[in-house]
């Protein structure tokens, strides 16, 4: 039980910093991106990551999938400082094939993905979903 709990509080102490991290941030447009995001309730965690200047999201957490857990959903995002919003591709699971896509952060807590299928466009939004959630839910799928 001692254990447990020490685990608990580590995970939940290195959230707490990687969430202060994005607050006091180098770039304004990292804290607005970088995170987790999570389109509606019961769907599956995304975390989107930074690795020099393409970022990533990655799910980390699916009740209803466990096995999509570290498949790059949102891939080669690139910030154009111009528009203000990040361009890349998304992969769908289900349909097996990337789609382009186009991501705003109007709001801290919302993201707007905009999916590019052919010549249809799809809108679909994300909310922000607290690094000391993500961490609970993790331990809780153990």
């Amino acid at each position: 039980m001692k254990v447990s709990f020490a685990l608990l509080a580590g995970l939940l102490l290195v959230g707490g910093l990687h969430t202060e991290a994005h607050a006091s941030g180098v770039d304004a447009k990292d804290a607005r991106i970088l995170g987790y995001w999570q389109r509606g309730e019961g769907e599956a965690i995304i975390e989107v990551s930074r690795n020099a200047d393409i970022y990533q999201g990655v799910i980390v957490s699916s009740e209803r999938r466990p096995e999509t857990v570290g498949i790059a959903i949102f891939r080669d995002l690139r910030y154009d400082a111009e528009d203000g919003a990040w361009h890349g591709r998304a992969y769908s699971i289900k349909r097996k094939r990337e789609v382009r896509i186009d991501i705003e952060v109007p709001k801290v807590d919302q993201l707007e993905l905009t999916a590019h299928i052919m010549i249809f466009t799809r809108r679909v939004e994300f909310k922000r979903i607290p690094d000391a959630e993500v961490v609970g839910r993790q331990l809780a799928d153990r």
